[in-house]
């Protein structure tokens, strides 16, 4: 769980408005000025500056090995050796826990999955009452929907495992501060890296043209599909 001083901090850092990046970026140590050796140092977004909402931060350790397992899924994946990310889609999910804590050391754990690492993570969590925890920075990808780490934004809901995808849904959806702030940081998100709502798209990622894996694979999770996706989109427009 968050340490007080990560909870003292409610503003994720913010790479476009200048100085060094907290200790605690990338596995507790300030971030290279260069890619580690051999891998392709793409440069970093430039968003423009937008309110965002509360953010407690409270990174998994990401260091330069777990960069370099990342760098070489993309290589695999997706044509290029790379561990930076350049935002153009957010992806929505729910953890499939019973809490916050359990995907936080999920995530941390860095566990191989399919034989691959590094292991699933996202950037952002939002726990069930409406605490929102960010799990990474923002110009660093994560494994965590198969042809759109590359480009995307994670974004997880904390919801039980147990029931049907539709349930699942329902559940976060019957949660207003859970739901109103997923709302308020996907809005923040998007006018903060100029996306567009056809590219906020469920874990599914159905019919995305932004999906992309060169090794043919493609996402067996259901969660945030189509019928709910639209209700999510419509649920935006009204917070607007």
């Amino acid at each position: 769980m968050a340490t007080a001083a990560a909870v003292a901090a409610v503003a994720v850092w913010q790479p476009w408005r200048g100085g060094g990046a907290p200790a605690s970026r990338l596995g507790g140590s300030p971030a290279p000025s260069t890619a580690p050796s051999g891998l392709s140092a793409d440069p970093a977004p430039s968003p423009s500056p937008a309110v965002a909402p509360p953010i407690v931060r409270d990174f998994v350790p990401y260091g330069r090995q777990r960069r370099a397992e990342m760098a070489a899924y993309s290589q695999r994946h997706y044509g290029r050796a790379t561990w930076l990310l350049q935002p153009r889609a957010i992806v929505l999910h729910y953890t499939a826990t019973p809490n916050y804590a359990v995907a936080h050391r999920l995530y941390a754990s860095n566990a191989a999955v399919g034989g691959e690492l590094p292991g699933i993570a996202a950037h952002f969590v939002i726990d069930e009452n409406g605490t929102i925890y960010q799990q990474m920075p923002l110009d660093v990808r994560c494994r965590q929907a198969i042809g759109l780490d590359w480009c995307a934004i994670g974004v997880e809901f904390v919801q039980p495992a147990g029931s049907s995808p539709s349930q699942a849904i329902a559940a976060i959806f019957s949660r207003p501060p859970q739901l109103d702030a997923g709302l308020r940081l996907v809005a923040w998100l998007q006018a903060t890296y100029d996306i567009g709502a056809a590219d906020i798209v469920g874990h599914v990622a159905a019919g995305s043209p932004l999906f992309k894996d060169l090794l043919g694979q493609r996402n067996d999770h259901v969660a945030w599909g189509a019928a709910a996706m639209a209700r999510f989109r419509r649920a935006l427009t009204s917070a607007e």
